[in-house]
């Protein structure tokens, strides 16, 4: 991070704290008062998503069930967020003409900031979160996430990506006021599922869950040794808040459920669980 994000770092998280308590304490009394139905819906009518950039290349990429967030906020209510994302037939994002392999760049977001590149063969990014800030009071989130992607050989195409990818998957990060997670990945089964950047969860007698699985499965008996020439690569952008960048190559790299260097306020019930997979037969 360059001079200017680490003098505004600390700053801005004073006024992040300082903002969170006020809305803990304005739950709280919405909560009381019997309005938070209302104030929830209120707040569906405000931009407060942040940015996510993504670019897919190849069969079988998935980027599933991801959350960036400026804020969110649920009080007394109950909340189901379930992803499914399925691909068995080997025919996703098949395009010998995008030699430039795939390129996520960031941009200026007031708010959190997700940037995805991924080509090659079943590379699955699901159930990642760089939500700013999360405020539970005495409701329950729930968050289930599955991505599965299965390649029996069945529909081969002359070798996956035919070889036309030289420059593999580059993901770039931007400016962002709040986390930012900037993720490539290149080849054959990589994982990345259930990371988190979130800058502040605050849970106040409720319950939080998060459930993310991952599996990759490529029973062909086609060798990939034409998949994918070039490599992955991340470069950071600029965060007022955690950052995590990750580039993934090869065959078979897994980075899973990792919690991110963000706060916890667990006055309530919050558990996160990860499974990742991956299986290659011949």
């Amino acid at each position: 991070m360059g001079q200017r994000g680490r003098h505004a770092a600390p700053r801005a998280g004073m006024r992040r704290v300082r903002r969170v308590a006020t809305v803990v304490l304005a739950a709280g009394a919405l909560a009381s008062a019997g309005t938070s139905a209302a104030f929830a819906d209120m707040l569906e009518d405000i931009p407060l998503s942040g940015e996510q950039n993504i670019d897919q290349v190849g069969a079988q990429n998935l980027a599933c069930g991801n959350s960036a967030r400026l804020v969110r906020l649920n009080v007394a209510q109950t909340e189901h967020r379930d992803r499914v994302c399925t691909d068995d037939d080997g025919h996703t994002g098949h395009n010998s003409a995008h030699t430039g392999g795939a390129r996520a760049e960031g941009g200026t977001a007031l708010g959190p900031q997700a940037n995805t590149a991924q080509t090659g063969k079943q590379n699955l990014a699901c159930g990642n979160s760089a939500d700013l800030v999360t405020v539970n009071v005495t409701g329950d989130m729930y968050w289930d996430t599955t991505c599965v992607v299965t390649d029996d050989g069945h529909h081969h195409h002359g070798g996956h990506q035919q070889g036309a990818h030289a420059e593999g998957a580059r993901a770039v990060g931007g400016t962002s006021v709040g986390p930012q997670a900037n993720t490539a990945q290149t080849g054959r089964q990589n994982l990345y599922c259930g990371n988190s950047a979130d800058a502040l969860t605050v849970n106040v007698m409720g319950t939080i869950s998060k459930q993310t699985r991952c599996a990759a499965a490529d029973h062909s008996s086609h060798g990939s040794g034409d998949t994918d020439h070039g490599r992955a690569s991340v470069l950071p952008g600029q965060a007022a808040g955690p950052e995590v960048n990750a580039a993934q190559n090869g065959n078979q790299n897994q980075t899973c459920g990792n919690p991110g260097t963000g706060l916890d306020v667990p006055l309530g019930r919050t558990t996160r669980q990860t499974s990742c997979t991956v299986h290659a037969g011949a």
